[in-house]
């Protein structure tokens, strides 16, 4: 399984709610419309006492192989995601794309 994880960054003129709301509503269905993406998972840091988030989201798009992500990074469909990237992601997150590969997992028990 292929993976890209991106942590993201909102715009600085966007509340928090501004950023999530785009997100979920706008971005995720431009995602869900790639081609070969098999799973998309958005992840909320929670507010914790005494720990300040170091971002306002993470995203996982999974693809069962590179060829799969290859393909889908050279669509139109990739295209207009990347497009509306600029409507609510902060310039940071641009340097915080991984493309990665999941080896190993351990299950507790």
């Amino acid at each position: 399984m292929i993976k890209t994880v991106t942590v993201l960054s909102r715009r600085s003129d966007l509340t928090s709610e501004e950023f999530h709301d785009h997100w979920k509503k706008v971005h995720a269905p431009l995602v869900l419309a790639m081609p070969k993406v098999r799973r998309y998972v958005q992840c909320r840091p929670l507010e914790v006492p005494g720990r300040e988030a170091p971002c306002d989201g993470v995203a996982e798009v999974w693809y069962d192989s590179v060829e799969d992500f290859v393909s889908t990074a050279a669509s139109a469909e990739y295209a207009r995601l990347l497009a509306d990237e600029k409507n609510f992601m902060g310039a940071k997150t641009q340097d915080s794309v991984f493309v990665i590969v999941e080896e190993d997992e351990f299950v507790v028990g």
